[in-house]
């Protein structure tokens, strides 16, 4: 029997190893063998339009995830039900790391995903993001002073949206009123 990584991450491919050689503008043509996994050769075609790589972005909210991130990635992707505070408090280590490591925090991307459930009528103890468009929008805006460079506003866990059952007029009549709700005023 093979033996066990301490930690998932010690198993996976490092950004700078062959394994992810496939995000680079090499050959189309790609394997790799580790000590826990191991690749056939494979096409990987057609190639990236973002050179030298897509961008890598990191999730995690233990500190050596948020260390990582900042060491080895483009950015960092914040958990939609962490606190403006947990936020602000993570992209910091995510930025001090990535100083220490000789990169420019400024370049690093840090984006949350705003799952929004849009509701009529306002009502006690609504999770983030839920509720009358004014709550979202004072729910969003207290995301302003995190460090984030980036929110996207995610309809697909409203279940008259995002659920296989929604008919597609009623799920698309939905989304328009949340983009007529939560469009900003000025560009």
């Amino acid at each position: 029997m093979a033996r066990r990584p301490r930690r998932a991450w010690a198993a996976a491919p490092t950004i700078s190893s062959p394994a992810c050689e496939p995000c680079g503008p090499r050959s189309p043509w790609w394997n790799t063998t580790g000590s826990f996994y191991r690749v056939p050769p494979s096409r990987f075609a057609p190639g990236p339009a973002q050179s030298p790589h897509p961008p890598l972005l990191l999730d995690g909210s233990a500190p050596a995830a948020l260390r990582r991130a900042g060491r080895l990635c483009d950015g960092w992707i914040a958990s939609s039900k962490a606190t403006p505070a947990a936020i602000r408090d993570a992209i910091a280590v995510v930025r001090d790391s990535a100083e220490q490591a000789g990169r420019d925090p400024a370049a690093l991307r840090f984006v949350c995903r705003a799952p929004v459930r849009l509701r009529p009528r306002p009502a006690p103890d609504q999770p983030l993001f839920t509720g009358t468009a004014d709550k979202i929008r004072a729910d969003l805006a207290g995301l302003a002073d995190t460090g984030l460079t980036e929110i996207f506003v995610d309809p697909n866990f409203a279940p008259g949206i995002g659920s296989p059952d929604a008919p597609a007029d009623e799920a698309a009549r939905r989304v328009d009123l949340l983009l007529r709700e939560l469009a900003p005023t000025t560009w």
